[in-house]
């Protein structure tokens, strides 16, 4: 199942050193705007939830195609994972102009499995993963978030590698996350001083701002004129 793409990239990632913070129990609810090439082209609403051992995230994101300025299309996904940002069990479902398709991944020892429902035609696909790695899944924006609260900021070691996992290119590889430092960023009107990250697949670079609690701000892709902004 492929949805049209804002952004099609191929990562995967490693667990850097002290990965997986210590979680407390916390809801955040919010919404990003998201922006191509300056103009606004859709957005998303999510929940992460945490407690004890357990994160999930649930999200309903809808927007334009740039490609095709009257196609819309809709995902709503539902994530489970351990307090590592492992994940347990996802759930996607995409409705591109009424023509609706799923997907389910399960999680084994060293492999993924998911199974696509298009068109009333199911088919099975899997990966081979090392023991840590997460979801970070084509224009699930929110997905981003996990990178920022996986990094270790304590760590000696400046460039980070994380393993992910993108179930709709069904595809993987490794994610070098660098500090860049902290800068004031304006966002929603007001100035916010955060930590820009810079994540590297080989293929395209990210650009992530988060605060010192970890909420994800503001994500770009400079190169595709992709801007996701907390609203």
């Amino acid at each position: 199942m492929r949805a049209p793409a804002l952004i099609c990239v191929a990562l995967i990632l490693t667990a850097p050193p002290g990965y997986g913070v210590q979680q407390k129990t916390s809801r955040e609810e919010a919404e990003f705007n998201i922006s191509v090439a300056g103009k606004e082209r859709g957005r998303e609403k999510f929940v992460i939830e945490t407690a004890g051992d357990s994160v999930s995230s649930r999200s309903t994101t809808s927007f334009h195609d740039p490609a095709n300025k009257r196609q819309t299309v809709k995902i709503e996904t539902e994530l489970k994972m351990d307090s590592g940002f492992v994940p347990r069990d996802y759930q996607l479902r995409t409705d591109v102009d009424g023509q609706k398709g799923m997907m389910k991944g399960t999680f084994g020892q060293g492999e993924v499995m998911f199974e696509y429902l298009v068109r009333g035609n199911p088919r099975k696909s899997g990966l081979l993963v090392g023991q840590r790695y997460s979801i970070l899944d084509t224009n699930v924006f929110h997905h981003f978030a996990f990178i920022g609260r996986m990094f270790d900021f304590n760590s000696r070691e400046k460039t980070q590698s994380m393993e992910v996992v993108i179930p709709q290119e069904l595809d993987n590889g490794v994610l070098k996350i660098s500090d860049v430092g902290k800068e004031k960023v304006s966002v929603g009107g007001k100035k916010r001083e955060l930590h820009h990250l810079k994540a590297d697949s080989g293929v395209v670079q990210i650009d992530l701002w988060i605060d010192d609690q970890r909420v994800l701000y503001k994500l770009a892709l400079p190169t595709r004129k992709i801007e996701v902004i907390r609203h």
